[in-house]
């Protein structure tokens, strides 16, 4: 009965290729302007790259993404520490 069962099997589809080659294909190339190309070489202390990482987990973004909106707001003005002003004498 079990030997049955096995050589009564049947395919419900055919063998279908889900793969095709299309030149069209993929993620249109983005402008030049928006490419990311440029590193930036940091050094970071164990401390600190586990709390970014941490951070990276909770709020669902990139250490990369992190980095560049903390450096726009500090450019900005918008939050973050503000340059001293110099010192009178």
């Amino acid at each position: 009965m079990g030997g049955e069962q096995n050589g009564n099997k049947k395919h419900l589809t055919d063998a279908v290729s889900v793969y095709t080659i299309n030149r069209d294909m993929g993620r249109p190339p983005k402008p030049e302007h928006l490419r990311r190309s440029k590193l930036f070489p940091l050094r970071l202390t164990p401390g600190e790259m586990r709390e970014l990482e941490a951070a990276s987990r909770k709020l669902r973004e990139t250490v990369a993404a992190i980095f560049r909106k903390g450096a726009m707001l500090y450019i900005k003005g918008k939050g973050g520490s503000q340059p001293e002003k110099e010192k009178s004498r």
